[in-house]
């Protein structure tokens, strides 16, 4: 049996850190000689810590220990791998996520659903945030719209009453001067979850007036929300996985080829927070109702028509001009988003979904997602899903 080796793990144990430690588990079950030290990647005691525990390996984000994890790789030469935020150190290898994907998949999401107003909320404490605000505003700028972005303190646990009181106000004088209907999006999903109490608080519609997306999927905020949170889905549980397997290749003697890892988003979950498309025109709603109601089923335009009580030329026309696609092309669309969610959500098969999202078969299937998503179901599933997910553990 192998030498055990000793690796600390510093990320904070609440909202995202969970799931990047349950990928850094995953990893570590299927390689028993690892130890793992976790370690709270805020803890004031942080480089005591790992003085004291001397790790063969560090896994950890870059913000809150910086000092602690750069002296670590610089003094005792251990392997480091960064997690979320690129390290100053070109040679220290990194996981990420790819803000700019995650803020593209909100912009499109809203465009699809015909806003025209758009806002982005978030803190300026966090580099996330603003990167995630930038990609926003510049994705929506790209369509020919304009975004408005307010950026303010949120780690209040040292500010005073009144200086909380301020924030506040000019969050509800931001929000009032926003044209409506306006679609936001938020940081990630704890404050989304707060801009909907805000919302609430000061009677703000949502989604009618103010629709609202954070990211993260965090299905116990997600689904507390009042109206329940729309979210994306970021690849955290991958970013730790993929971190110790980097790591595993250093702690072998392997050249690691690629430092810098850019994981796309697993898709998108919509719930009641945005559920609404700006159509006035009542027969493309009452279309879009029925392929929603029926997008499991093998519908065609044809059954809409029945619904609809008009001609497929005067449908084609009308929704065209709501939306900019044809209906056909609107079934094929939102099929396809629920191929997705179940591709990165279950371990159903390809021939399975098909027949659960109205597909003949798993050929056809197949053929229109390469059509709209440019690649194959399984490879998109192998993109969503962490290593250890794919092989069933």
């Amino acid at each position: 049996m192998g030498k055990m080796r000793k690796i600390a793990v510093a990320v904070p144990w609440h909202g995202h850190g969970q799931n990047i430690l349950l990928g850094v588990s995953k990893f570590a079950q299927k390689h028993p000689l690892w130890t793992l030290h976790l370690v709270q990647s805020d803890s004031p005691v942080l480089e005591q810590d790992l003085r004291q525990w001397n790790p063969d390996g560090i896994i950890s984000g870059v913000v809150d220990t910086e000092a602690s994890t750069s002296e670590q790789s610089c003094n005792y030469k251990r392997p480091w791998v960064a997690i979320l935020m690129q390290p100053d150190d070109p040679a220290v290898p990194f996981v990420t996520v790819d803000e700019d994907a995650i803020s593209r998949m909100a912009a499109n999401y809203f465009l699809e659903r015909k806003f025209k107003h758009f806002a982005f909320l978030g803190n300026d404490m966090h580099e996330f945030s603003v990167q995630r605000a930038e990609a926003f505003r510049y994705a929506v700028e790209e369509a020919g719209y304009e975004c408005s972005v307010h950026l303010y303190p949120t780690k209040v646990h040292n500010i005073d009453k009144r200086t909380c009181e301020a924030i506040d106000r000019n969050k509800l004088k931001w929000l009032k001067n926003l044209p409506k209907p306006v679609a936001v999006f938020a940081c990630n999903d704890w404050e989304a979850f707060l801009f909907i109490q805000f919302c609430r608080q000061y009677d703000f519609r949502v989604p009618e007036e103010v629709s609202v997306m954070g990211v993260g999927n965090d299905e116990l905020l997600c689904n507390i929300s009042n109206p329940p949170l729309s979210s994306i889905r970021a690849p955290f549980e991958r970013v730790g996985y993929d971190a110790a397997e980097l790591l595993e290749q250093i702690l072998n003697g392997k050249k690691v080829a690629q430092k810098k890892h850019f994981l796309p988003p697993m898709g998108l979950v919509s719930r009641q927070s945005t559920d609404v498309l700006q159509v006035s025109d009542p027969v493309v709603i009452k279309a879009l109702q029925f392929i929603q109601e029926h997008v499991s089923e093998p519908i065609k335009v044809e059954d809409m028509l029945k619904c609809v009580f008009i001609s497929r030329t005067l449908l084609e026309r009308k929704f065209r001009t709501e939306l900019g696609r044809t209906p056909l092309e609107e079934i094929r669309r939102q099929r396809i988003q629920r191929v997705k969610q179940m591709l990165a959500d279950t371990n159903f098969s390809i021939t399975e979904i098909a027949v659960l999202c109205g597909f003949g078969s798993d050929v056809r299937l197949s053929t229109v997602f390469k059509e709209i998503a440019g690649i194959s179901p399984s490879e998109f599933r192998k993109e969503v899903k962490t290593p250890s997910s794919i092989h069933g553990f």
